[in-house]
């Protein structure tokens, strides 16, 4: 007797807790939402980086007028600074699909649906994109040295190991999702 009242008493704290994280009006719904903004707000970053760059282009003195007061790299020309803010506008295009394949997965988690089978698809194009972003900014970095002969920190240490142990924390929790959606195709079945 005493064992049922745990166990029920155990499921209803599961499920409720559930319901805080999970399904409308719950932390997942407040975290796209939120998502959506960013996404949003990049597009336009996006768009204000590409525009720049032609601009640039277009009135290379216009460059070192803005550049000037910035304290950024006045010696470079106007087409370098704009090809420096096509891959910077390259890298931000690639945070958007990033943020495209979150919100699909943040999506399912607010309708209350959180092993849906895409989801396992959508956590590796994040894995493979954080790790893409990862590499586009070792070549970005060497090439803006190289050729530009802009000086950075060192790249290395504490933010390499984050990046790349985030990368590998996305690929496990799409197996994880994977083995969570293999679980419950098995339970729809049985049932």
């Amino acid at each position: 007797m005493l064992a049922a009242t745990c166990e029920k008493q155990q499921s209803k704290f599961i499920k409720d807790a559930a319901m805080r994280f999970l399904g409308p009006r719950s932390i997942s719904s407040l975290l796209k939402t939120a998502l959506d903004v960013v996404y949003y707000g990049l597009y336009v970053v996006v768009a204000v980086t590409v525009l720049a760059a032609l601009g640039l282009l277009v009135v290379p003195n216009l460059a070192v007028e803005v550049a000037r007061p910035l304290n950024v790299a006045t010696h470079l020309p106007a087409s370098s600074q704009a090809v420096i803010l096509l891959a910077f506008s390259i890298s931000l295009g690639g945070y958007v699909l990033i943020m495209h394949w979150t919100r699909q997965v943040l999506a399912t988690l607010a309708e209350g649906d959180v092993f849906h089978p895409d989801n396992t698809l959508r956590l590796r194009w994040i894995g493979f994109g954080l790790a893409g972003l990862e590499l586009f900014g070792y070549v970005a970095r060497f090439v803006a040295e190289s050729v530009f002969d802009l000086k950075f920190e060192p790249f290395y240490g504490l933010r390499a190991v984050t990046a790349w142990f985030s990368v590998l924390v996305v690929f496990v929790l799409a197996e994880v999702f994977k083995e969570g959606a293999r679980l419950r195709k098995e339970a729809d079945l049985t049932i």
